[in-house]
């Protein structure tokens, strides 16, 4: 089980909406044990696709709330929030819509490679698979009744959370060991001018997108 596994959960959740519209009823909150259904159910969806994964204790310490300011509360006193600009897939992002602080609403990050601050290098925007809200632009954005894939701009996002998941299979070494290039990916590891991908592979045969070559170009730089 792993980062990858919670993801392919929640994208499977993709159009799934309470029902009736406008109740907060969902299988998520009925999930819960049922007491905390009909409230805003953000949390409550990441809670659940986490259960699903088995990463129950990667959420929250296995607890459970409806509160986005409990969930960033809690991974904030375990020293489990990160800069905005270190987003990457698998965190909780959370959400504030009217330019301030405030802890609106929150979603898990699936992709952070759409496109780079060009002064920074860090993610102009994050991919996220979020629950109640709506699938577009119109509508609630934090209590739009309905599991859906959004674009966030970095400026939204009050706080990011970083689950502590589970170890990946395969690891770094399961996918370029043996090969005549294993030494020199090792030492770009340990230097810090390469990363694994989210699930601790290395995928060597895979072809580098435009925003992952910006990424080793400016972490050469700054060494």
């Amino acid at each position: 089980m792993s980062v990858s596994k919670v993801i392919e959960v929640a994208r499977g959740e993709l159009g799934y909406t309470e029902a009736p519209a406008n109740s907060n009823l969902t299988k998520y909150g009925e999930a819960y044990g049922g007491h905390m259904n009909g409230q805003p159910w953000c949390v409550m969806f990441l809670w659940w696709c986490f259960e699903r994964a088995g990463e129950r204790k990667a959420f929250m310490g296995g607890g459970q709330t409806a509160s986005c300011s409990i969930l960033l509360r809690w991974y904030k006193e375990q020293g489990l929030t990160v800069p905005v600009s270190e987003v990457q897939m698998g965190d909780i992002v959370i959400l504030n819509f009217h330019g301030t602080k405030d802890t609106e609403h929150c979603g898990l990050v699936v992709d952070t490679s759409i496109r780079l601050d060009p002064k920074t290098g860090a993610p102009d925007f994050v991919v996220t698979v979020e629950g109640n809200t709506s699938p577009g632009l119109e509508g609630s954005q934090d209590n739009g009744g309905c599991v859906a894939l959004k674009n966030r701009d970095r400026w939204r996002i009050v706080a990011v959370c970083r689950p502590q998941y589970q170890p990946e299979e395969p690891q770094p070494e399961d996918d370029i060991a043996g090969h005549w290039y294993t030494d020199d990916v090792k030492w770009c590891i340990e230097k810090g001018l390469i990363k694994c991908y989210p699930d601790g592979s290395f995928q060597p045969d895979r072809p580098v997108t435009r925003a992952e070559l910006a990424a080793v170009i400016r972490r050469m730089a700054e060494k």
